[in-house]
Formats: structure tokens, sequence, C-alpha cells
């Protein structure tokens, strides 16, 4: 198998693979779960605003600073209208995923839940997620439930109904999971909660990047992710919320530009989505979100997107083919696939293979509670995107046949 041209094409965009110390044959990556290289547009774009925009956004009424603030808000249009948001108003600037979901998590303690209300969490949802819902448990007296998996990995759907319960307020889960890349059933935990009056947050982090996203079509309450994880560089989230649910979020963090009023004693908030951007917003990380939307927007995703499914189907059927390895799961993956080897730690495997050249993520990831109980040593996981060669994925496989040589 050969990696077609259109692929070629398509990582070209990407500076990273352009270094010949980057050839596929001295550095495979293959940790894109982790964070994905940033394409040239962004880049640009990064260094245009730096250059020749630089100014804060909606603070100063010089024209340097108007342009600036309207081509800000430009690309929150853009990102709704990415995610098919009803408005732009729904679209909150963030540091992260992470601190989406410390928003959101804080602000329902403060103004929905009440002691002895119930969260179901999966096991398998990343410690952003899992952490922030344990503490604040904790915090606020709040009851959290653990949604059961199934084989392979997924949330068994006849046992979510036989959890909830008249306590339960909130479900807050991945879309897909970062450890094992198994999407879950969304689409179907969101009609069942919605149906029982139950809010539900989507962690959208490892989904964005491989799959189109329609929160209205969805109908969620809240989703989440961050810019790295698509093309965009580090240092921006996004968090989607209904309009009727983030009016109903108190702010997460005062300061500059989310106050309207201030007095000696008393402060009237700002309105949406400016109540929760405290401070001097990432300006350049939006302008490259902006611009890495209008690359995608130029690309075919639907054969993008077909080619990721072909390359991880045959990640999957190739390493099924080696008895040393045990795959976590083999059903539903997006992105990324995860295993252990027989007789090898998972940090022994990986610092090996990084030796070789090969850059994939080892341990917990992020999901001790899942990890530790079905994989104690840690796993591996292997995790691609659009601009990945076939050819690094047989590469890897071969340096993974080698690791017999060091037992």
């Amino acid at each position: 198998m050969h990696t077609p041209d259109f692929i070629i094409d398509f990582r070209h965009q990407f500076p990273f693979f352009n270094n010949q110390l980057n050839s596929p044959i001295s550095q495979a990556y293959l940790d894109n779960a982790a964070t994905t290289h940033i394409c040239q547009p962004a880049l640009d774009s990064i260094a245009d605003y730096y250059q020749y925009h630089h100014a804060n956004v909606h603070r100063s009424s010089h024209q340097l600073a108007l342009g600036t603030s309207n081509q800000f808000e430009s690309i929150r249009q853009k990102t709704a209208d990415w995610l098919n948001a009803a408005e732009k108003d729904e679209i909150v600037w963030t540091k992260g995923a992470t601190e989406a979901a410390n928003l959101i998590a804080n602000g329902l303690c403060e103004s929905h839940l009440q002691a002895g209300d119930e969260i179901i969490i999966a096991l398998s949802e990343h410690h952003a997620h899992f952490v922030t819902w344990q503490q604040l448990a904790k915090k606020y007296q709040l009851e959290l439930t653990i949604a059961k998996l199934d084989e392979q990995l997924r949330i068994d759907l006849q046992a979510l109904h036989t959890q909830i319960s008249d306590k339960t307020r909130v479900i807050a889960l991945a879309h897909v999971n970062n450890a094992t890349g198994v999407k879950q059933p969304v689409e179907e935990i969101i009609e069942l909660a919605t149906n029982n009056n139950i809010i539900t947050i989507i962690d959208g982090s490892q989904a964005i990047n491989h799959m189109p996203i329609n929160v209205q079509q969805l109908a969620c309450d809240f989703y989440f992710f961050s810019a790295h994880k698509m093309y965009a560089g580090t240092g921006l989230g996004v968090c989607y919320g209904k309009k009727s649910r983030l009016i109903a979020l108190p702010p997460y963090q005062y300061g500059g530009e989310m106050v309207k009023q201030v007095s000696l004693t008393e402060s009237e908030f700002n309105q949406l989505p400016y109540k929760f951007e405290a401070g001097t917003p990432n300006i350049s990380g939006v302008f490259a979100l902006g611009a890495t939307l209008d690359f995608l927007a130029n690309q075919n995703l639907n054969k993008l997107r077909a080619y990721e499914h072909k390359l991880t189907e045959y990640l999957i059927e190739q390493l099924k083919k080696r008895s040393a390895i045990s795959l976590l799961a083999t059903e539903q993956l997006t992105g990324a696939v995860s295993f252990i080897i027989k007789d090898f730690h998972s940090a022994d495997a990986a610092e090996l293979l990084s030796q070789m050249g090969i850059a994939i993520r080892s341990g917990s990831h992020c999901a001790m509670p899942l990890i530790q109980s079905i994989a104690p040593g840690g796993s591996l996981r292997v995790s691609i995107a659009a601009y990945t060669l076939i050819e690094e994925i047989d590469y890897f496989l071969s340096c993974l046949d080698q690791l017999d040589d060091f037992l």
C-alpha cells in the first residue's frame, strides 16, 4: 500500500513534515491525539497578527483595535458556523478544553446543582472531565456515578438506563475517548438525557478533527475542544453552550472585559459570551483557528476522513496479526488505537520505539481509572491524522516487530 497523492499534498501544508529531519524513516509522528501539528496558514496568521495587526480587542476605540476586534468576532462567527451553533454568542473562548470543562462544571455547581444531586461520568474520561467532577462532587456533596462500559469500552446503554435516577442532573462524557480511540454512543445518550431533563456535557477534543460536528443536531447542552487537536496550535479552547444554559451560568473568573459597570460595592457582568472571557484573550490563537478553519474548508474533508478510517482499519488489521499484541478495543475506533505488548512494560516499549524514530504515547493517557483497571502497566497508543502516511504505519509496524530482539 502507498499513500495517495492527495494526502501527500495535504501533508505539505505542515512545515514540520517538510523538514528532512522529520522524514517518515527518522520520525514517524503517531501522537496526534496528544496534539496535532500546526498548518502553515495558521502559522502565517499568527505572524501576520503580531507583525501588522497587534492590538487588544474590545477595549480601545482606535482603528487598529477596532479592526482587530472585528476580525476576532468574525472568527467567533466562523467557529459557530463550523459547529452549526445557533449563534456566535454560544461560542466562548477558553485556554483549552480543560478550562472549558472547569468553567462548565463550576458554573453548574454554583447555579444548578444541590447536595445529593447525581453526576454520571464514564470510567474512561480524560482527567480534565473526571478529576473536575470528582473534586467538585466532594466540595458540593454530589453523588458521582460511574457509567458502566461494555467489552469494547463503550458506555453500556442498557445499564445506563438503570443507572439514571430522579437525582441525575448531569451526564459528562467524551465523544471519542482519548485513551482508547473509542467513539461513544453520544447521540443515544443525549436523547436519553434530554428525555429525562438531564444536562449533557460532551468533550469533543478527540472527535473534532475526525468527524463533522453539528451541535444543534446532537442537541447537547455543552460541547468543548482544544484548537491544538485540529491543526491550529496550543493555548485556545472552544466552549459551546446552548444560550439558555450559558445565560444561567455565573462567571468563572473575574477581571477586565467580563464586566459592564463596577462600583465600590457591586459589579454588573457583561453579556454573552464576554462574561466568561476575563482578561486579554489569546488573540493570535483565535486568528490561527480562523485561518485553520478556512484551510480546512478548502479541503475535501470527506475524502480525508475516509482515508483516516481506512488507515485505522489497516492498523488494527496489522496489529491483530501479531500474537504478542492485545488491543484494548477494536470497534468504533476513531483516530487512535491502544494496545499492550506481552512481556513489555508500556514505558519500555515506547522508549525503544522512540529510539527508532517512532513518536507514540504510553502510560495511562490522562485516564488512570480506566487504564489501571484494564492495563496496570499502561498501554501504548498510536494516533493518526489526515497527514499520516501509510508508510509511517508500516515503518512503525516494522519497528514493533524488532522489539522481540530486546527480550
